[in-house]
Formats: structure tokens, C-alpha cells, sequence
């Protein structure tokens, strides 16, 4: 490692690099049939990996108002690819996939895991387990401290 460079200049590597990771994210899986926003795809992997979770589950785990995710939930119930399930009981819903849903997603995931595949291909396999864990535990040590503070209130800026 370059003495010279220091931890904030590594620091802020990481985010441009993770902004990049992000944006052709989001530019590969929209070469898919079925478009899909950064947000919409994280909402679809959301209710995948939670599944019978409600918007107001969405909302809390992505830090957003209760009327953003019911506006992105009515585009994607709009587009057949969720729904909410018809006989669940009580305030809020369960979601789940559509068959359509479940296919978008898996087309998505298999577009970007295609694209991971080849950035990683002359990696060996320690390196490829130490960037996963490295990976992991970046995103393990997030905290509701780590929410942007609007500067007036210093209440979370999403709220």
C-alpha cells in the first residue's frame, strides 16, 4: 500500500468505486426485457429475501417514506410483477412475486451475476472470498447513525 495515500483518500476510493458498481448495476440490468429501475430492483430483492414482508417493512429497511414505496409498489403492481397476498389479515399486506416478478428478477440477477463473473475472472479464489467478506462486513456495519441529517433539524433527511 502507497504511504502517501491516506485512509480518507482510500475512503473516498471506495465510495467513487462503489457509485460506479452501482451505476452500471443499473445500466446492465435495464438491457433486460423487462426495464427496471435501481429502485424497483431493490425493492423485487427485498421481497425476496424477506418474504410476506409489507411496504412499511420496504420503507424502514430502505429508509424511505411510507408514500415513496406505496408509489413504487403501485408501478410494479401496475407492471404484474407484485402483488399483495389476497388472504393475509390485517394492516399493511404481505408482498410476494409474480410469476412475472420472479422471472424479471432472476433475469436481472443473472445479467449481473454474468457481468460480476467476468470483472472477477482473473481473481483467484482468496481474493474473490476476501472481497465478499470484505464486502459483507462494510455492509454489516451500517447503523440508523449512519443516515444523512438534514442540517437544520439533524433529523434523518428521509423522514
Amino acid at each position: 500500500m502507497d504511504e502517501r495515500i491516506t485512509r480518507d483518500e482510500h475512503a473516498a476510493a471506495i465510495l467513487r468505486e462503489l457509485i460506479v458498481i452501482s451505476r452500471r448495476g443499473v445500466a446492465d440490468a435495464r438491457t433486460a426485457p423487462l426495464s427496471l429501475s435501481m429502485t424497483d430492483q431493490s425493492i423485487l430483492g427485498y421481497i425476496v429475501d424477506h418474504p410476506e414482508c409489507r411496504s412499511v417493512d420496504i420503507a424502514e429497511a430502505f429508509r424511505l417514506n411510507r408514500s415513496t414505496v406505496s408509489r413504487q409498489l403501485a408501478g410494479l403492481t401496475r407492471l404484474g410483477v407484485v402483488r399483495e397476498i389476497a388472504d393475509a389479515s390485517g394492516r399493511g399486506r404481505p408482498l410476494e412475486l409474480t410469476e412475472t416478478g420472479w422471472a424479471a428478477y432472476r433475469e436481472a440477477i443473472e445479467l449481473l451475476q454474468r457481468v460480476v463473473d467476468r470483472h472477477l475472472g482473473g481473481w483467484h479464489d482468496q481474493e474473490v472470498a476476501r472481497f465478499a467478506a470484505d464486502l459483507t462486513r462494510f455492509n454489516d456495519a451500517a447503523t440508523d447513525d449512519d443516515r444523512p441529517r438534514h442540517p437544520e433539524t439533524n433529523a434523518p433527511a428521509d423522514a
